[in-house]
C-alpha cells in the first residue's frame, strides 16, 4: 500500500510538470485531460489493491504448484498410502494453512500412524511455514475381493471423466446385497450435476451385479 501511494504521488507530480511544460511551450492547457488520466490510474490501482487485500483476508486460492508439492511430499512418507480432501488457505506470506486426510493401512499400529502424522505436520511447519492439520483414515488392505471391486468402480469413474476420482472406498456385505460405500472427488466446474453423476455411476455399478448398492458421497474439491 505504501509503495502504491508513493507511486501515485510521483505520477501526480510528473503529470503536473508535464501539463506546465506543454502550456509553456505550446500554450495548450491540458490540465483537465491529465487530471482525468491520473484519476483513472489511481482508481484502477485502488481497485487492484482492495482486491488483493480482500483475497488475503478471505483466503486466496492456492497455486497449483503448491497443491502438487503438498501432495507429493505427504505421499513420500513411509506408511502413507493415499491422501484426499486437501484444503489450502493462504493469508499472505506468513499465513498458509492446510488440512487433508491421510490414508494409512488399517492394520498399522495407531501409535505408529499418529507419529507419522506428527512428523509430517512438524516438517511442513519447519520447512515451508505451512500449518498442516491431518486426519487419519484407516484403509483395509489385503482384501482381494474389496480391492477388485475398487478397481472396477475406479474404472467406471474414469470412463465417465478422468477429472474425477474416488476415496474412502469400503465394502459391506449383507445376505441379500453388498454395499459399496465411497466418496467421489469432483471439480466445482464439473459438467454433470451431482444428482446426474450419482445416477450414472449407480447405473454402471448395477451392470456389474444387480445386488450391489452404491452409497455415493459427492465431494467437491476445495483447494
Amino acid at each position: 500500500a505504501a509503495a502504491a501511494d508513493s507511486r501515485n504521488d510521483a505520477l501526480s507530480t510528473l503529470a503536473v510538470l508535464l501539463g506546465a511544460i506543454v502550456t509553456l511551450l505550446w500554450g495548450i492547457n491540458i490540465d483537465g485531460y491529465i487530471g482525468i488520466a491520473v484519476a483513472l490510474f489511481i482508481i484502477a490501482g485502488g481497485v487492484k489493491l482492495i482486491s488483493e487485500t480482500v483475497n488475503l483476508l478471505l483466503g486466496a486460492a492456492p497455486a497449483k504448484e503448491l497443491v502438487d508439492d503438498i501432495q507429493k511430499k505427504v505421499l513420500s512418507y513411509e506408511g502413507i498410502i493415499g491422501i484426499h480432501d486437501l484444503t489450502v488457505h493462504s493469508y499472505g506470506e506468513y499465513g498458509c494453512f492446510a488440512s487433508l486426510h491421510c490414508e494409512v493401512p488399517a492394520q498399522q499400529d495407531i501409535m505408529v500412524s499418529h507419529d507419522i502424522v506428527d512428523t509430517i505436520e512438524n516438517d511442513f511447519l519447519r520447512e515451508q511455514g505451512i500449518r498442516l492439520v491431518i486426519h487419519l483414515d484407516p484403509v483395509v488392505t489385503g482384501d482381494s475381493g474389496a480391492d477388485a471391486l475398487k478397481e472396477e468402480v475406479t474404472r467406471i469413474i474414469k470412463e465417465i471423466s478422468p477429472e474425477i476420482g474416488i476415496h474412502d472406498f469400503r465394502v459391506v456385505r449383507n445376505l441379500s446385497h453388498t454395499n459399496l460405500i465411497f466418496d467421489v472427488d469432483v471439480p466445482y466446474d464439473f459438467i454433470l450435476e451431482d444428482k446426474e453423476l450419482r445416477r450414472t455411476i449407480t447405473e454402471q455399478i448395477l451392470k456389474l451385479n444387480d445386488t450391489y448398492n452404491a452409497r455415493i458421497t459427492i465431494d467437491h474439491k476445495r483447494t
